[in-house]
């Protein structure tokens, strides 16, 4: 008989018994694991971290442990540790060389923030390490078109550029120091670049104006000189 259609015939009639008659949990809070009791068999129990090598938490945790089959032909045995206040752990191990060591697999804060490779998510989702993805997404909801308005205001050049000597960056662009310590945002940041570029644009554009105009009158200074 498959493993899952044994656990399942093993588990009383929710009609003929109380709801926790359905699967009782283990307290074996001192004993420590081994890949071997787990032998084709889902097994749950309640924990000590110390018992488990679990990082520091609020002393326990509610561990459940399974293997398909009885060898380790038959793959690794598996354990899920649900930490009171760190999230979800794993980890697999084999009859010859014991358990691997433990993996986050997810952390949640009372406030609903998830995280991935972190024990303290402070946003809806963190994630400490890298993220490849095809595509990324980013809701802008005041993207600078307004620069090409005409009742935009443009820093003049000269006050540009004496912001630079005091503050060593661009206005409104966060310093270095800024984004060390608290990041930045996405979406802000593409809307300020985009922004930058525009103004850049009109620079451009008045000073193209400037050298046109130069060049007629250049042209109209000659034409008199003759």
């Amino acid at each position: 008989m498959p493993l899952a259609i044994s656990i399942i015939s093993l588990l009383p009639n929710e009609g003929a018994f109380a709801q926790s008659s359905h699967l009782t949990i283990e307290d074996s809070r001192d004993l420590i694991t081994h890949p071997s009791d787990y032998s084709k068999v889902i097994r749950p129990a309640f924990k000590r971290n110390t018992s488990l090598g679990l990082p520091a938490d609020a002393s326990y945790s509610t561990l459940v442990g399974f293997k398909g089959w009885a060898g380790d032909t038959g793959g690794p045995a598996h354990e899920l540790a649900f930490m009171q206040t760190k999230g979800i752990r794993y980890r697999t191990g084999t009859n010859a060389a014991g358990w691997s060591a433990w993996r986050r697999v997810l952390a949640e804060n009372v406030q609903g923030n998830v995280g991935i490779g972190t024990d303290t998510p402070r946003e809806r989702l963190s994630v400490n390490g890298n993220i490849r993805a095809k595509e990324i997404k980013v809701e802008a909801n005041n993207w600078p078109d307004y620069v090409f308005q005409e009742n935009y205001h443009l820093r003049p050049l000269a006050e540009v550029k004496d912001y630079i000597k005091v503050n060593g960056h661009l206005p409104e662009i966060p310093s270095a120091k800024e984004v060390e310590e608290q990041g930045l945002s996405l979406g802000e940041m593409n809307e300020l670049l985009l922004k930058k570029v525009e103004e850049l644009t009109l620079y451009l554009i008045e000073r193209d104006e400037r050298i046109e105009n130069i060049e007629k009158e250049l042209t109209e200074i000659k034409k008199n000189l003759r």
